[in-house]
């Protein structure tokens, strides 16, 4: 049997357990197929038996991998709402109807984003309630918050993503603020405060300069000029390289343009040079084809100092 055979095998006996309601099965059967083949019938499947299996969690975290296909129908759409509140993931869900804002898609109605709108409310008021007293404790560590351990740091931001909209702004403000904030935290609130749609100006404090910048008029990291450019260069010196190798190497240049969010250009201003320069700590260029290029120094001095960055954020 061929792995096409194999593959619509467990697609089919997945499909069955689906079905029959047997979740456990069917999870164990889609999680199989995820790993051979992604695609997005498989991914609802299995984001749908996690939710049943009281998953919640492992469900947010599939769905993300199509979130906009997600949203692009009512009913998927409505699957990928349960999942969000039933995580009490407000920021997720608040992004998803700055999303709706943003798109005019054909089979999403006014009607049926003013219903959502409604529920999301009704359960951010009923989390609220029995959430408020932790909800000022955490408010008030985000002002200390670099007084943690870097676990505790990505725990703290996770737990924010329960506050209504207002109140995770005001806290993404505080962190955005924060000089000895790691890099990777800030870049993440402000890509969040991008994905909710804020459209005024925010001060942020970027290697240690005042900066100003307004979250609606950026870019996402992975779509960031810098950041595409590298990958470009990247594809055009690995044309040997297998898939994954390449993917690799695009999860590296995508920390370094997080790193320099939302500043990139100021930082990685030849991004040909600086794809260049990971490939060499590679052996994968000889060092003769950049050894002249100029500001090859200055990027070998930040890519220093994003491995400390790395190195930290690890401990």
């Amino acid at each position: 049997m061929d792995d096409s055979d194999n593959l619509k095998r467990l697609i089919d006996q997945a499909d069955e357990a689906f079905e029959q309601g047997n979740w456990s099965e069917a999870i164990d059967l889609y999680t199989q197929v995820y790993a051979m083949q992604q695609s997005y019938s498989v991914n609802k499947g299995l984001a749908a038996s996690l939710l049943n299996q009281q998953r919640p969690g492992d469900a947010e975290a599939v769905i993300l991998d199509y979130f906009n296909y997600y949203l692009s129908e009512p009913d998927t759409a409505k699957l990928a709402l349960d999942i969000i509140l039933e995580n009490n993931d407000f920021l997720l869900a608040n992004q998803m109807l700055n999303f709706y804002d943003l798109e005019t898609l054909p089979h999403i109605k006014q009607d049926f984003v003013d219903d959502i709108t409604k529920r999301i409310q009704i359960a951010e008021d009923r989390h609220e309630r029995s959430f408020k007293p932790e909800k000022e404790k955490l408010s008030r560590r985000v002002f200390s918050i670099v007084t943690e351990s870097t676990p505790e740091q990505i725990q703290l931001l996770r737990s924010l993503r329960q506050f209504k909209k207002d109140d995770y702004v005001k806290s993404a403000k505080v962190l955005l603020e924060n000089p000895l904030l790691h890099p990777l935290l800030k870049s993440e609130a402000l890509e969040n405060l991008l994905k909710l749609g804020i459209d005024e100006k925010v001060d942020i404090i970027f290697y240690g300069k005042n900066k100003t910048c307004n979250p609606s008029k950026l870019m996402p990291i992975m779509s960031t000029d810098v950041y595409l450019k590298m990958c470009d260069e990247l594809e055009k010196l690995l044309t040997d390289g297998n898939e994954s190798q390449l993917e690799n190497f695009k999860g590296e240049l995508s920390l370094y343009a997080a790193f320099v969010y939302p500043f990139g250009q100021e930082i990685i201003k030849e991004p040909r040079l600086w794809t260049k320069a990971m490939l060499l700590r590679y052996g994968l260029v000889d060092e003769s084809q950049i050894s002249d290029s100029q500001g090859l120094k200055d990027v070998k001095k930040w890519l220093k100092k994003f491995d400390e960055l790395i190195n930290a954020f690890q401990e």
